[in-house]
């Protein structure tokens, strides 16, 4: 046999062997199947939430907000604040500083910071502040502390009525009418202003003691037989 006949036979043989291996898929190797191990740290993917877990945004990670945790009431310190005597004035759209005056600027050596006068009603009472204003009813006109005491908008609080009958300096507010005159006197001077405004406001409305820039009283009662309800008399100076 020569040589190009044992060539050819050669190359037969090679075609028949690779034939015969195409029809047979290759074993998968079982190490290529495992899933390489890390740790969350290593891998940078979060571990899957709980149940009732809350995960926050940090770095990518989804809000997920179950349903028992989103059906709940916000708490206390995530509500707005309730509107007080003491905070109505925060928001004004006009913020007045140079129309407020400090109470001791005011006060006169008694422990009084003023006194307000209606002669319509008869009226003459000293005004008073503390940390009690019911005291300071029973005493005379409450000043709201919020407000200014003579520049400015100067609120006042009195009882309309009381067990014993003494003390109800604020009984005859609701006899006034537009119109009608007030004095007001402090250490800083004496002031005549005229009533504007004489109504009947919710026992939660502050929102007649915010700051201005004219200057006025505004006295604020109690009404009979309605705990909800306040008598609001405002006057302006003239």
């Amino acid at each position: 046999m020569n040589i190009e006949k044992i060539g050819i036979l050669c190359m037969s043989l090679l075609i028949c062997f690779a034939a015969a291996g195409c029809g047979k898929e290759k074993e998968p190797d079982p190490s290529a199947l495992q899933t390489p191990q890390y740790s969350v740290e290593e891998s940078g993917i979060p571990e899957p939430p709980t149940e009732d877990e809350i995960h926050t945004a940090d770095k990518g990670v989804k809000v997920i907000m179950p349903v028992s945790v989103t059906d709940e009431v916000a708490p206390l310190d995530a509500l707005p604040a309730a509107i007080t005597p003491e905070t109505v004035w925060t928001n004004d759209a006009v913020v007045t500083w140079n129309a407020f005056t400090m109470p001791e600027k005011a006060a006169f050596d008694d422990g009084s910071i003023g006194d307000l006068s209606i002669p319509k009603i008869g009226l003459t009472v000293k005004v008073y502040e503390s940390d009690d204003q019911m005291e300071d009813m029973s005493k005379g006109a409450a000043h709201f502390k919020s407000t200014s005491a003579w520049d400015g908008n100067v609120g006042l609080s009195g009882h309309n009525r009381t067990v014993s009958g003494y003390g109800a300096y604020f009984k005859d507010l609701h006899k006034l009418s537009v119109g009608d005159t007030l004095v007001y006197k402090t250490a800083l001077g004496e002031r005549e202003y005229r009533v504007t405004l004489v109504k009947t406001i919710g026992d939660a409305d502050w929102s007649y003691l915010s700051r201005t820039t004219d200057n006025r009283i505004s006295l604020i009662t109690c009404v009979n037989d309605n705990a909800a309800k306040r008598l609001l008399v405002q006057a302006v100076q003239q």
